[in-house]
C-alpha cells in the first residue's frame, strides 16, 4: 500500500468544543481524497486543570463520524506530540491533533516516478515566512 506524505497539525481552541466549521472545513479536504485523516485526537484541559484525552472510538460527537478514511485507526500520535498539545491549551480550553496523509502529494510522486522522474524534496516552508513573502511583493495575506 502507498502512502502520501504524513505531518501532524494541532489546533488550539480557547474554548471547552471544537467548532462545527472546523469539523466542516476537514471533512471538505477529505471529501475529493486531497488528504486523509489517519488519526485524530481531541484534548481538554477542564477548569480544574485536568487534561482529558478523547479519540474517535470514545464516542466523540456525530459530526466527526466519516472523517477517517482507514478501516483501522492507526495510533501515529506520539506522546510527545499529545503533551504539545496540551501545553497549548489553558483551562477549559481544547485541542485537535491531527495526522494528516497528503494524498495528493503520493499522486504527483507516482506520475514524477512514472515519467522517470524522482522526487528530490518534500519540505513544508512555515506559514510565517509564507506570509512575509507575500506581504512584501505588495499582496494583502488576509
Amino acid at each position: 500500500m502507498k502512502v502520501g506524505p504524513v505531518e501532524v497539525m494541532i489546533c488550539a481552541f480557547r474554548r471547552s468544543e471544537v467548532d462545527a466549521r472546523v469539523i466542516d472545513a476537514l471533512r471538505e479536504a477529505v471529501r475529493p481524497g486531497a488528504v486523509a485523516i489517519i488519526d485524530l485526537v481531541l484534548l481538554s484541559r477542564d477548569r480544574h486543570g485536568v487534561v482529558h484525552v478523547r479519540d474517535l472510538e470514545d464516542h466523540l460527537q456525530e459530526a466527526w463520524s466519516g472523517l477517517v478514511d482507514y478501516p483501522q485507526l492507526l495510533t501515529l500520535l506520539s506522546d510527545a506530540d499529545l503533551e504539545v498539545a496540551a501545553e497549548s491549551i489553558g483551562n477549559d480550553e481544547t485541542a485537535l491533533v491531527l495526522a494528516l496523509e497528503h494524498r495528493w502529494a503520493q499522486h504527483l510522486s507516482d506520475a514524477v516516478q512514472d515519467s522517470g522522474g524522482v522526487t528530490t524534496l518534500y519540505a513544508r516552508i512555515p506559514h510565517e515566512t509564507v506570509v512575509a513573502a507575500v506581504e512584501a511583493a505588495g499582496i494583502s495575506a488576509t
